[in-house]
C-alpha cells in the first residue's frame, strides 16, 4: 500500500468546485416534470387554452423571472418544447431586425436606383421594325450613362 503523507495530513485542502448550474438529479426532474405536466394539463382543461400555448407561456415566464431553475431543465429535456422555444426566439430576432433591414434596403434603393436607357435606332432593318436599344443599368457600371 502506498501512503501519501501530504494528502492524508491535510484533508482540508481538498476542494470540490462546482461552477455554473448544478445538474438536477433524475429523481428531481421526474417529480417536477410530473407536477408541471399535471398543472399544465389541468389548466388547459379548465381554460380551454392549448397545452402548447400554456407551456410556451410558462417557459417565457420562467426564463424571464426564474432563470436557472429546475423548471428550465424540465423544458430542455423535451425536444418538442425546445423546438417551440427556438422558433419563438428566431421569430423574435427576425421581428427585431426587420425595421433596420427595411431601412437599409430603402436607403439602398434610393441611392442605387437602376437607370432605364433607350437609344435611337441605328438604321438596321431589325431596329427599324422594333426600335432602338433599351436596357436597364446600374450607376456603378462603367458603360451606364450618367445622365
Amino acid at each position: 500500500m502506498i501512503y501519501n503523507k501530504g494528502a492524508a495530513d491535510l484533508p482540508f485542502l481538498m476542494f470540490n468546485f462546482n461552477f455554473g448550474n448544478k445538474k438536477p438529479d433524475k429523481k428531481q426532474l421526474i417529480v417536477v416534470s410530473i407536477v408541471l405536466s399535471t398543472l399544465i394539463a389541468a389548466l388547459s382543461q379548465c381554460t380551454g387554452a392549448s397545452e402548447d400555448g400554456l407551456w410556451d407561456l410558462f417557459d417565457e415566464i420562467q426564463r424571464k423571472y426564474f432563470p436557472g431553475t429546475i423548471a428550465g431543465q424540465v423544458i430542455l429535456q423535451d425536444p418538442h418544447k425546445v423546438e417551440r422555444r427556438v422558433k419563438r426566439d428566431v421569430g423574435r430576432a427576425i421581428d427585431q431586425v426587420t425595421p433596420e433591414y427595411n431601412r437599409i434596403i430603402e436607403e439602398s434603393n434610393k441611392r442605387y436606383k437602376p437607370k432605364y436607357v433607350e437609344k435611337a435606332p441605328d438604321g438596321s432593318e431589325a431596329q427599324k421594325l422594333l426600335g432602338g436599344e433599351m436596357r436597364i443599368c446600374a450607376i456603378w457600371v462603367d458603360d451606364c450613362p450618367k445622365n
